[in-house]
């Protein structure tokens, strides 16, 4: 795994993480803007404006998870795209989906599956589209 790591490619890692914040960008205001509220009962409160923390913490977390996603590529030598994009949907599909639904299952998420059916089609196709990149780049 040591190995694996020293392998990384760390520009692919940046890119591949500022492509998926964009993603995020398009996702989460854009396509799913007005439904994301009502997934977490909070629809009738009034807009607030992000501050930087939910935005340079959303950017470190998908960071972190595309390093480790690259660390995968290297440790399995994934170099073919069809491998890679296998790679991504497993990591997407197997982790990302589950823990999603895990962390809305919880008393302050009124509506867990549709708070999950909101975000995981984001952090499925993410993954994809960053495994993709990261062996475009490496």
């Amino acid at each position: 795994m040591i190995e694996a790591f020293s392998q990384v490619n760390w520009v692919g890692v940046l890119a591949a993480s500022i492509a998926q914040f964009v993603l995020g960008g398009i996702w989460f205001v854009g396509v799913v803007a007005k439904h994301y509220p009502v997934s977490l009962g909070i629809a009738d409160r009034p807009q607030e404006k992000p501050g930087t923390l939910f935005l340079v913490g959303p950017f470190l977390c998908i960071a972190l998870t595309i390093a480790t996603t690259a660390i995968l590529l290297r440790a399995f030598s994934i170099t073919t795209y069809g491998e890679a994009l296998a790679l991504g949907g497993l990591v997407g599909v197997g982790y990302l989906l589950p823990m999603t639904l895990n962390i809305a299952i919880n008393p302050l998420f009124p509506r867990p599956f549709y708070y999950t059916a909101l975000n995981a089609p984001y952090f499925v196709g993410g993954s994809v589209m960053a495994s993709a990149i990261l062996v475009a780049l490496t």
